[in-house]
């Protein structure tokens, strides 16, 4: 299975603010998924899922875009009481 990754704006702004040790914790958390890390489905959401990595929560979608091809889209990143505003 091949995996592409696209962060979107509002994601990439929170990550670019935090200190390069946190960006560079969040950004291999993004590029290891959907392998490794503490996913969740979100509840009355297709397709969402979020993914904690310490105190932070960063929110994805997983699309299938073809048979080999899945798109993992994140949405959201912030902190974890932020984020399900």
């Amino acid at each position: 299975m091949i995996y592409e990754y696209n962060i979107r704006k509002k994601a990439r702004k929170f990550i670019q603010k935090q200190e390069r040790r946190q960006q560079e914790r969040l950004l291999k958390a993004i590029y290891a998924l959907p392998l490794i890390g503490d996913i969740k489905k979100m509840i009355g959401e297709n397709n969402l899922y979020r993914l904690r990595v310490g105190d932070y929560r960063l929110l994805f979608e997983m699309l299938e875009k073809s048979n080999e091809i899945t798109l993992i889209d994140v949405t959201n990143a912030d902190n974890r009481g932020q984020i399900y505003k």
